[in-house]
């Protein structure tokens, strides 16, 4: 998994566990991601604005 792009690492946690996405903090899910917590906001904003 580490080896996708961040990206596409959160997408597929998007689609295979989405209660995570909500039940879990973005620190932790950003830690999980191997990625920092600004790298996920900025992230989530670009996939927003998709």
């Amino acid at each position: 998994m580490i080896a996708d792009q961040a990206k596409d690492r959160y997408l597929r946690l998007m689609k295979e566990k989405p209660h995570v996405i909500q039940n879990v903090s973005l620190k932790h899910i950003a830690s999980f991601l191997g990625i920092t917590d600004t790298s996920l906001s900025r992230l989530r904003k670009e996939i927003s604005e998709e």
